[in-house]
């Protein structure tokens, strides 16, 4: 059964179907002949059975003594051979020694002894009669063949036979059996005929479902659940042919499927490895980069030491300043007492200049500072402009760190040019002191001049410390924020991994189907 076609299969029970129709109309045809057949032998069996009755009735009489034996044996002949059943129906006598006692349709055969007679097919009538009639039960059924009326070709009849005892005669009445066999063969060409039609009506409409059904999967159904398998087990390059009209099956069904899960399938595959590689350069990046801000985290340390350092500095040079601005002023006042301390006046002066000398290195170390930071603030704009939009708050710090380190520059510019001139005119003092006392005044005007540019240079140097403090904090902050940032750029190293290795498993999950290389 499972080799055969679906359209074999679907044909099949149609076939049985008409097997069995068929089966059922022989053997009802069969079990109406034979109901017939059971009719027609009790209708015998009433007809002998009043021919019985008959005789058994004269032999009453001829017993009582109301009629001699042999006229009652007479009128009980005349009367049953006067009878008739259905169109040509009689009852025969017949005596045990089968010899003819009446025969209705043949009168010349009575007194014959009929026991070598056989009919068409060679049977001996008359002895199955007798054997019939001595039977145990007095009577039985047989069948013989014998011509109808006015014919001379015999038919074949079933006969009924009964023996009455008392005058050893057996009655036999006879059917023909044609008629029934004629109803039997019109009925079976009937149904026959009923048949062949409604089989050709049933066959075409069976055939225009067949034919439906296969053009609904498109071909056989054990083809359909392979390829389904195929595609369950990933493989995507199976080859599916169809009808050339075909675009509604369910073999078009899954080629279509097929072809779409191929696409997508391919597709999977393309954004796989597009993301493969973008993960990796990602991945490449982000190291890179964390690497670079922990490069720059560590260089702002050491700016920001480097900025405690300066921050010292400035802040000891404002002090050095104001010291050296009270010194200015009792230098002053002593001048302003006389010229008894013109000799202290000239030590203190070479003091000043050894102290403006030392202020002029610290300025030089001051512009050192501020040509550094202005670097490192150009730097950092530098990478803040590297990092786009996070880095936008940075820049602006880096420029206000730039213009403090350039204003530092020019202060201590201007500081050094004045300090130059104070050691000048200090110098020029000093020679002056020495000469002679006269000088005094001048020296007083002088001191106070550099009595105003220490304070000047105190004032400086506080702003510039200023300045300087709110660097180092802007640098703390960036420090801060750098390493903030390098915290950020191991997260997405750390997520740029994880993504690299997610889409390993995309990869490999993908790579169980098998799809054409067009695909």
């Amino acid at each position: 059964m499972n080799r055969l076609t679906l359209k074999q299969k679907l044909w099949v029970p149609i076939l049985l179907c008409w097997a069995a129709l068929l089966i059922v109309t022989v053997v009802n045809a069969f079990d109406a002949r034979n109901a017939q057949m059971d009719a027609r032998r009790a209708d015998l069996a009433d007809v002998t059975d009043m021919a019985v009755s008959i005789v058994a009735d004269y032999a009453k009489q001829a017993d009582a003594g109301k009629l001699p034996v042999d006229e009652a044996k007479q009128q009980a002949i005349a009367r049953i051979t006067a009878q008739r059943y259905g169109a040509s129906g009689y009852v025969t006598i017949v005596r045990s020694d089968s010899v003819m006692v009446a025969h209705p349709m043949s009168p010349k055969l009575n007194g014959k002894d009929m026991s070598s007679f056989r009919d068409a097919k060679g049977n001996a009538l008359y002895h199955d009669i007798a054997q019939a009639g001595g039977s145990a039960s007095g009577a039985g059924y047989l069948r013989y063949w014998w011509p109808k009326p006015g014919e001379t070709v015999p038919s074949e009849k079933i006969g009924y036979v009964k023996r009455f005892g008392p005058w050893n005669w057996d009655f036999i009445a006879g059917a023909y059996m044609d008629d029934i066999q004629a109803q039997l063969y019109a009925t079976l060409a009937r149904s026959a005929g009923m048949l062949v039609l409604l089989g050709v009506v049933v066959s075409f409409v069976a055939s225009r479902v067949v034919r439906n059904v296969s053009r609904s999967i498109g071909g056989e159904p054990s083809a359909a659940a392979a390829i389904a398998m195929q595609i369950a087990r990933g493989d995507l390059a199976t080859h599916i042919d169809l009808r050339r009209d075909d675009t509604s099956s369910l073999l078009f069904s899954l080629r279509e499927m097929r072809n779409q899960l191929a696409a997508t399938v391919a597709r999977i595959k393309t954004s796989a490895e597009t993301i493969t590689i973008a993960s990796k350069e990602i991945a490449a990046g982000n190291l890179d980069l964390s690497s670079r801000t922990e490069e720059q985290a560590a260089s702002l340390q050491q700016t920001a030491a480097s900025m405690d350092e300066l921050t010292k500095t400035v802040t000891q040079n404002a002090d050095n300043a104001a010291t050296a601005s009270e010194l200015a002023a009792d230098a002053s006042n002593i001048a302003a007492r006389g010229g008894d301390v013109v000799n202290d006046v000239v030590e203190k002066m070479a003091g000043i200049t050894d102290s403006s000398r030392k202020i002029g290195e610290i300025i030089s170390v001051i512009e050192g500072i501020a040509f550094q930071t202005n670097i490192l603030a150009l730097n950092a704009a530098v990478e803040a402009a590297r990092a786009g939009e996070e880095g936008r708050g940075f820049a602006v710090v880096a420029g206000e760190v730039r213009n403090l380190a350039q204003r530092s520059a020019t202060a201590a510019k201007e500081i050094k040019v004045l300090i130059h001139q104070s050691v000048a005119q200090v110098g020029e003092g000093s020679t002056l002191a020495g000469k002679a006392g006269s000088t005094i005044s001048e020296v007083v005007d002088a001191v106070r001049r550099v009595t105003a540019i220490m304070n000047e240079i105190s004032a400086a140097s506080k702003e510039q410390s200023s300045g300087i403090g709110e660097v180092n904090l802007a640098i703390r902050q960036m420090d801060d924020v750098t390493q903030r940032n390098a915290a950020l750029v191991e997260q997405a190293a750390a997520a740029a991994g994880s993504l690299d290795e997610q889409t390993e498993r995309l990869r490999n999950a993908v790579a169980v189907f098998k799809v054409e290389e067009h695909a």
